[in-house]
């Protein structure tokens, strides 16, 4: 039986604080107010992925974009659109992944990558983590952003997963943890924010603090 392990994207395997980095420089230049501007992004980018219809994230991005121009009073942020689009193709590996990953892959697992993102990105995303995953399925996939059950749903549907055969591991604990433990997944909480636990409506989780746990984890659930 193939052992399947699913993996979220942002902050568990890519570094997305350039990003965030990217849009408060723009801020601070236009007028010091850059960390209100990631504020902003931040909360926009959740309202559009959670209060309206689905839209694939390239035109979410640009609508958030128009959202914080329109509350800092300024008009750089759709202007620096392709730019900051742009970043989502760079992002990197943490330190802690790339030797995680091979050693799964050296151990017969099978990987898959979940993600908040369109298809083009995932290309993008395949590319920067070594074509490692062998498949994968984004927002754009399902209609919908995680934690959406349905995202999980298709993902369970798509790749046959069970508890038998699959884990799923990653940091977001709302968008990730908490979905996976209403679907009954076997999953692994990468705490790398050092919490001291998470709810008790999720446990039973398995806890690491870094990916280079990973392996040693995984021979105690699949």
């Amino acid at each position: 039986m193939n052992k399947i392990l699913t993996f979220d994207c942002y902050g568990t395997l890519l570094d997305t604080s350039n990003l965030y980095a990217y849009i408060q420089k723009i801020g601070d230049k236009k007028g010091g107010f850059g960390k209100k501007a990631v504020e902003i992004f931040h909360n926009y980018e959740d309202r559009l992925m959670y209060g309206e219809d689905f839209r694939s994230y390239d035109e979410l991005l640009y609508e958030v974009l128009s959202y914080c121009d329109m509350e800092m009073n300024t008009n750089v942020y759709v202007a620096s659109y392709d730019e900051i689009l742009d970043i989502h193709r760079f992002f990197h590996p943490f330190s802690d992944v790339m030797n995680a990953l091979k050693e799964c892959k050296k151990q017969g697992y099978r990987l898959i990558l979940m993600s908040n993102c369109t298809k083009e990105m995932l290309e993008w995303h395949q590319k920067s983590l070594d074509y490692l995953f062998d498949d994968a399925i984004c927002a754009e996939d399902c209609h919908c952003y995680k934690p959406s059950l349905n995202f999980f749903s298709l993902t369970e549907d798509t790749f046959h997963l069970s508890d038998a055969n699959h884990c799923h591991i990653a940091k977001g604990y709302w968008w990730d943890i908490v979905p996976a433990a209403k679907m009954g997944w076997k999953r692994i909480w990468v705490n790398s924010d050092h919490l001291s636990c998470g709810r008790t409506q999720e446990m039973s989780y398995y806890m690491i603090a870094s990916m280079n746990e990973l392996v040693d984890c995984l021979s105690q659930i699949l």
